[in-house]
């Protein structure tokens, strides 16, 4: 269920927005997760209740200045039983404020600035059997429950090219810093003692470009993002290096159009390619490149049919298509998420019961499947045979005030 309210300054300046979702997903297939615990998982199934919300507030104080702040943040239930390995988990998910202030006092550019922070409200650290509870990300919304604080600043400009045409250049840079996760009691051997954490900061350069024109609308973008090494300490140790992950380049876009006023269609994927990590030497001292990328390209597309009757109804099919084309190492979940291709199909639809308020709702039949095939040596010399199923169902509320 979804629920969206707006309320609006008598004299226009400052329009607040409150929304909230809940998402359920259940999955089974034949390895679990992770796929890269030995002997490899067996027929795995879960469950997931995600219920995201937000709160922003976006104002124009005059015409050449305008500012947005958003609050995001949420709740999740998870639970995972693969190969007698169960775990489950109830937990608010990390809390995110955003800050975008941008100038439009120039002419022919934009230039704007935004901050982005992560506050750790959720659980980083799951002992015991707790920990089984993390899932794949290609399944479920939420594959990992909590980070650090992470300090997220990016400049950039929109320059518009003509009334139709905008390009837009930023650069970012995410500073992260240490949280706790669990680890293996040395004497004990249970899943009961702390480390702490520190992923690499990332530096991120962008373009993107945006084109609407009439019924027609299409965006695209390039990035690509620099990672500094990931470190750990134990027991008061000093920080030590763990790894350091490879350069990443994203390729994305989306595009709709209106054929009359009852048809409409989109589309929107992208591309993900994540070049060798650096990994610890024989000897456990220096960082050096990993002889085989374990690090996986990720392929997704979106699409979608709408129809619109005349009372304000709207329904249409769905599909998508996910391909990894081997296990690939999350640093996040610090486990492999198998190689697959994902199929899901399915159908939306809103209603508009008044001018205020609309109704929506979606589900979605998800298949993957992955013949055997040979992984990224030496990790998993041989990546069994997986397929697998799972339901995806979502609906909501919007109402305006």
């Amino acid at each position: 269920m979804q629920v969206k309210a707006i309320a609006q300054s008598l004299d226009q300046t400052w329009n607040i927005s409150y929304n909230s979702e809940i998402r359920y997903f259940s999955w089974q297939n034949s390895r679990g997760f992770p796929a890269s615990v030995p002997p490899l998982a067996g027929t795995g199934h879960g469950t997931q209740v995600y219920a995201p919300m937000s709160l922003s507030l976006t104002g124009n104080t005059s015409p050449n200045w305008k500012f947005e702040f958003v609050v995001r943040g949420g709740f999740v239930s998870s639970s995972q039983t693969t190969s007698g390995e169960r775990g489950s988990v109830d937990t608010p998910v990390d809390t995110q404020l955003s800050g975008t202030v941008t100038y439009n006092g120039l002419t022919g550019i934009q230039p704007y600035f935004s901050m982005l922070i992560n506050a750790p409200t959720g659980k980083s650290a799951l002992y015991g059997a707790a920990r089984f509870a993390r899932m794949d990300g290609d399944l479920v919304d939420q594959g990992t429950y909590g980070e650090g604080w992470n300090f997220g600043p990016t400049a950039g400009v929109n320059i518009p090219l003509s009334q139709s045409l905008i390009l837009t250049l930023s650069g970012g840079y995410t500073q992260r810093n240490p949280y706790a996760k669990e680890s293996q009691n040395p004497f004990t051997g249970l899943v009961t003692d702390t480390v702490s954490v520190k992923n690499g900061d990332e530096a991120t350069a962008t373009a993107a470009l945006g084109y609407a024109q009439g019924p027609l609308s299409l965006q695209g973008s390039a990035s690509y993002s620099y990672d500094q090494v990931s470190q750990s300490s134990q027991f008061g140790l000093q920080d030590y290096n763990l790894y350091r992950v490879g350069p990443r380049t994203t390729i994305s876009g989306s595009g709709s159009y209106a054929f009359n006023e009852m048809w409409s269609v989109f589309a929107n994927g992208f591309w993900t390619h994540t070049e060798k990590n650096n990994v610890l030497d024989n000897n456990g001292l220096a960082l050096i490149t990993e002889p085989f990328n374990s690090n996986s390209n990720l392929y997704r597309i979106n699409t979608g049919l709408n129809y619109r009757f005349a009372n304000g109804f709207t329904v249409g099919p769905t599909a998508s298509y996910l391909y990894r084309d081997h296990d690939g190492y999350d640093p996040t979940t610090f486990s492999f998420v198998p190689a697959k291709s994902r199929y899901a199909v399915g159908a939306a639809a809103n209603y508009n019961v008044t001018n205020k308020i609309n109704i929506n709702g979606k589900v979605e039949r998800v298949w993957i499947r992955e013949n055997e095939n040979p992984g990224p040596p030496p990790f998993v010399p041989v990546v069994p045979f997986l397929s697998g199923d799972a339901w995806v169902v979502a609906g909501g509320a919007t109402v305006n005030f």
